[in-house]
């Protein structure tokens, strides 16, 4: 009996420890098949990174600034409204574009600008009257426009305002608007516009009787080089030749003394309030006792409030005889580059001039500024349409008219004889020597 007990107990415990020995085998399978999963696992993973990340956003590069075109001028105004206004309209359709408009006394503009280009401190554009181009294009302070302005964007434009903007051949500006010289006259004292100075200083004969201090003048003259000057064209003299040599003191002499002694006749006129003190003329005007004025157009207004806006006629200038009509002048309101801009600023400018050009800028000028514009196919009311008339044949007041070296010696022999400071003879003579002394 303990024998069988014996075999049957060693039974059990084989069976045991087979038992055991199996389930150690499956644990060490279960663990190799953990262990590979494992490792399979970690070979199908992505690899990463093991630098530190920088958990605050990278800084991104600023955007470029929007490039600033400096503007100078003496507008004021209406006109200054209408600059403002296209200034903001450019921007809108260029906003890597902004313009700023600096006001300049018109006094000193011209010299302070020349000296800031000196010395680089210079607009990138200059806007004022085309008659300092000589001047500007001698010091070098404006930049040729040439290659710049495109031949079917100057063709619309009024040729006296292009000359107002050359020097010889070569193109030194943009021309914006102008004005000439005209004859305003009284349209309830004649029905028909004088055509001469004798009919325009008739006008007044019926109440010639009156006492001086109550009879009207027929005519009104501010005398000044710019506005006379068509006259010494209107006796047959000239200026410059045509290859622009100043021939009025020598080879146009005789032209150059009529017209000085026809001034002087005028002086003496009593019919005629004709002096070279601006204030003088202009309070006869101002009290409605001139009834013709030689004056410049932009002046419409202050006419029409004197003698009633129907009552304001605009004509040509009248002619010293029917055969010899005198060629007006016409002073342009014109747009210089700076030629030491940088490249980028250059081309802005050049940009920006285009469009000033333009026939949609320019009537921006004309219904804002009250402007004639420059281009002669933006519609004109009645009154500019009288004045763009009567300016049809007017001559630009050019670069070569206005050099230093031309202009000076005239104008000092205008005012020398004007002022009595001089016989005019003598005063001929002596602009004849300064410029016999400035030819190279």
């Amino acid at each position: 009996c303990m024998r069988t007990h014996s075999i049957h107990l060693w039974r059990s415990v084989g069976r045991r420890l087979r038992y055991n020995a199996a389930m150690r085998r499956l644990l060490l399978v279960l663990i190799h098949i953990a262990v590979l999963a494992v490792a399979l696992l970690a070979a199908c993973a992505p690899v990463r990174s093991t630098t530190a990340r920088d958990p605050s956003p990278q800084p991104q590069a600023p955007p470029a600034l929007p490039m600033t075109l400096t503007i100078w001028h003496s507008w004021s105004g209406a006109r200054l409204d209408a600059l403002n206004t296209l200034a903001r309209s450019y921007e809108q359709a260029n906003p890597d574009t902004r313009i700023r408009l600096e006001s300049q006394p018109v006094t000193d503009i011209i010299g302070v600008y020349s000296r800031s280009v000196a010395d680089g401190a210079a607009p990138q554009v200059l806007m004022t009257l085309g008659r300092y181009v000589g001047d500007l294009a001698e010091r070098q302070a404006i930049a040729p426009l040439n290659d710049v302005l495109p031949e079917e964007a100057l063709r619309p434009l009024a040729p006296a305002a292009l000359d107002s903007a050359r020097v010889g051949d070569q193109l030194y500006a943009a021309p914006l608007a102008y004005e000439g010289l005209v004859l305003f006259y009284d349209r309830r004292r004649t029905a028909a516009p004088p055509a001469t100075i004798e009919q325009a200083i008739a006008l007044n004969a019926p109440l010639r009787n009156e006492p001086p201090e109550t009879r009207p003048w027929s005519l009104g003259y501010y005398l000044s080089l710019e506005t006379t000057l068509p006259y010494l064209y209107g006796v047959g003299g000239a200026v410059l030749d045509e290859q622009g040599q100043p021939v009025f003191a020598d080879a146009g002499r005789e032209a150059t003394l009529r017209w000085l002694e026809w001034l002087k006749s005028l002086q003496s006129n009593p019919d005629v309030i004709a002096s070279y003190d601006y204030s003088v003329v202009d309070a006869a005007i101002q009290e409605g006792r001139v009834w013709s004025a030689i004056d410049w157009s932009y002046r419409r207004g202050a006419y029409a409030q004197i003698w009633g806006a129907d009552a304001v006629g605009i004509a040509p200038l009248p002619a010293l005889a029917a055969e010899a009509p005198p060629r007006s002048l016409i002073v342009a309101d014109v747009l210089y580059l700076n030629p030491v801009a940088s490249a980028e600023q250059r081309a802005a400018a050049q940009a920006f001039a285009r469009y000033m050009i333009a026939a949609s800028s320019q009537e921006v000028l004309l219904t804002r500024g009250g402007l004639l514009p420059a281009h002669s196919e933006v519609p004109l009311p009645d009154d500019l349409a009288e004045v763009r008339a009567a300016l049809n044949e007017a001559q630009g007041l050019s670069g070569a008219l206005t050099a230093p070296g031309v202009w000076r010696p005239l104008n000092d022999m205008f005012r020398s004889v004007i002022s009595n400071a001089a016989p005019i003879s003598e005063a001929v003579d002596a602009a004849g020597a300064s410029l016999r002394r400035s030819s190279p």
